[in-house]
């Protein structure tokens, strides 16, 4: 099917309100072409199957490279679609495993009661601030977020202060604070990410005390305390984020293959000829000497 529009353009400083009649369309000067041949079809199936462009020019043209080119995008296509797919499986199932692992070897109600364990011990200064404060529990930008008494609470809360103190009576009276106090952890990712990330919540772990704290300093020269159940959990954690990041890489070629599967076919197809072609001529008025007063423009559309 053809669809040709034309497009009149008049001069809108001097040609405005004009008749048909005087005007004139000549074919004795310069026709100017706007844009060589451009093809539609190609370049579009090659976007939404890569090397399906490459393949269809193939059937035209029996040029056997561009076969090979449609096999090669489209081998890619499915590579990358079957890593992405295997790796995003395989960062779900370990998500679960770590999650799995914190839930039974992190404790709430084990951070609150042993988080002041360090303050006066050789390795107080890993929660010291800057000018020597053993840092309380709450006092920094971190925070576990959990439902006490029905009401949603934080620990960085103006009022967990009280709370705190509460809940630490409490333990050391023998109570069960999550029955007494219907306390639920909101286990969410920002949880499980400050589990294993920061100092404040070590205490946390079933063996974050003082005979199990190993001391480490990163690159940025942090120190950080760690144990064996944390480090079992950061490193479950850590490769998860791998699976994560080899998914998302596998993702992004995908996206890159379509882009680049359709530029090909589209340079390929103006090489073998396209169906949508744009082309101009000049109007003139009749009786002011010939003076041209605008364009005229023609798309023809080839589906």
């Amino acid at each position: 099917m053809i669809i040709i529009i034309s497009i009149l353009l008049s001069s809108f400083l001097i040609c405005q309100g004009i008749s048909q009649d005087r005007l004139y369309f000549s074919d004795k000067y310069p026709k100017q072409e706007i844009i060589d041949p451009i093809p539609i079809k190609y370049p579009m199936f090659s976007l939404f199957v890569p090397g399906l462009g490459q393949y269809q020019l193939y059937k035209k043209t029996n040029i056997l490279n561009q076969r090979n080119k449609a096999f090669i995008f489209f081998g890619i296509e499915v590579i990358s679609l079957g890593m992405h797919l295997n790796f995003k499986n395989k960062h779900n199932d370990q998500k679960k495993m770590y999650k799995a692992f914190a839930d039974q070897n992190w404790d709430f109600a084990n951070w609150i009661n042993t988080y002041d364990d360090f303050d006066g011990t050789d390795y107080a200064y890993i929660w010291e601030d800057d000018q020597g404060n053993y840092t309380q529990i709450g006092e920094s930008s971190h925070y576990v977020e959990f439902y006490y008494n029905g009401e949603l609470k934080r620990t960085t809360d103006s009022d967990f202060n009280d709370i705190y103190t509460i809940l630490i009576n409490d333990i050391q009276n023998g109570n069960d604070i999550y029955d007494q106090h219907n306390i639920r952890i909101n286990n969410d990712q920002h949880f499980y990410e400050n589990i294993g990330k920061y100092n404040e919540f070590f205490s946390g772990w079933k063996d974050g005390d003082i005979d199990n704290i190993i001391e480490e300093i990163t690159d940025q020269s942090y120190q950080i305390a760690l144990s064996p159940k944390k480090n079992k959990y950061i490193d479950s954690y850590e490769k998860a984020e791998s699976f994560s990041d080899i998914g998302e890489a596998a993702l992004t070629a995908i996206y890159f293959n379509h882009f680049i599967s359709m530029l090909d076919a589209f340079i390929l197809a103006r090489k073998f000829g396209g169906n949508v072609k744009l082309n101009s001529s000049t109007i003139y008025e009749k009786k002011m000497y010939n003076i041209p007063i605008g364009i005229q423009v023609r798309l023809s559309v080839k589906l």
